[in-house]
């Protein structure tokens, strides 16, 4: 960070601070103030940072306490949403799935991090009790067509209701999106099943409603058992935006 090599300082200082089950409070300040001062590309992780470098004893845990109030007041009704201390996945430690060196996918409650050397992109979630997610998959495809590449896939699945509509009813939403360095491109989605009436989702195995594997051509193929129309088609790759 003196140097002003602020591509290397990322690389070192966010998986010691992001680290799960020993956090160092001196990085998260260090990696606060790069977010803060716009080198990680999005800075509503600031408050977050700050929050938790000062929640433990180290040499700058009075400086964080000050900034974190400082981007709470500046944030106003946006604080509830992004100065969160302790962010986890579904009651557990944050999500975390490893695509390659220095390559790595973060699901919080709150946040998709999408991690490629010194970039990060980061999108933000809502948490909502009409919103209830099975477990997320990562398959990686090794495929020759259209060029020899290792492609990246995550599907989501998750039960959605809306209140507002009656008969009660939930929904089982299906995304599948493929990661290209820092961008997680939403490559397709589908409501798979719809169910009447119930005070919570049904208990359902999604594993078996979809399928992704490389064809005999060598090419990414997605297959859905599920949904009003099963059917077997490619996986085009969508463009970067």
């Amino acid at each position: 960070m003196v140097r002003g090599d602020y591509p290397a300082a990322l690389r070192i200082l966010r998986p010691i601070a992001d680290d799960s089950a020993h956090p160092d409070p001196v990085a998260q300040f260090l990696l606060g103030i790069l977010t803060d001062t716009g080198h990680t590309g999005n800075n509503t992780r600031t408050c977050g940072l700050f929050l938790r470098a000062a929640s433990r004893p180290n040499p700058f845990a009075e400086q964080a306490a000050a900034l974190a109030a400082v981007a709470r007041d500046q944030l106003g009704e946006g604080a509830s949403l992004f100065c969160i201390a302790d962010e986890g996945w579904q009651g557990g430690p944050p999500l975390t799935f490893t695509l390659g060196p220095e390559h790595q996918v973060i699901y919080t409650d709150r946040s998709i991090r999408v991690i490629y050397k010194d970039r990060e992109q980061l999108t933000h979630l809502i948490p909502s009790t009409d919103v209830v997610y099975l477990p997320i998959t990562y398959t990686p495809l090794t495929v020759t067509r259209p060029e020899p590449a290792t492609r990246h896939f995550l599907q989501s699945f998750m039960w959605f209701r809306d209140p507002a509509v009656r008969p009660l009813s939930w929904k089982l939403y299906w995304t599948l999106s493929e990661v290209v360095d820092d961008q997680m491109i939403l490559n397709a989605t589908e409501v798979l099943m719809v169910v009447n009436g119930g005070a919570g989702p049904p208990s359902q195995d999604a594993s078996n409603l979809t399928r992704i594997r490389v064809n005999a051509n060598g090419e990414a193929e997605l297959t859905i058992t599920g949904g009003s129309a099963p059917h077997t088609e490619l996986i085009t790759r969508k463009e970067m935006r």
